[in-house]
């Protein structure tokens, strides 16, 4: 298959993340072909990585979130220490 990727070569996903989809693209490539049509697995296969996305998206906007809070609670510390030594210098 073409777009095989291995845990370290992409798509982001760690953990408990990789091992997930790992399984549901196992329980898409195990089923009976009889059950599934190549139209099926590629719609499941869409599902799956449709979600992926959502969630590498929802993922991003936490780490902003939390690189932004970090930031003005950085920007906090050094302002209460400049005033502090300026204080300390009056």
């Amino acid at each position: 298959m073409g777009n095989h990727l291995e845990p370290q070569e992409g798509w982001g996903a760690t953990g408990t993340e990789w091992a997930r989809i790992e399984r549901l693209l196992a329980l898409a490539r195990s089923a009976p072909p009889e059950e599934l049509s190549p139209e099926r697995r590629q719609q499941i296969l869409d599902r799956v990585l449709e979600r992926f996305e959502r969630n590498e998206i929802r993922r991003r906007r936490a780490r902003f979130f939390l690189a932004a809070a970090a930031v003005v609670l950085l920007g906090g510390l050094v302002s209460t220490l400049v005033r502090a030594r300026r204080l300390s210098h009056a």
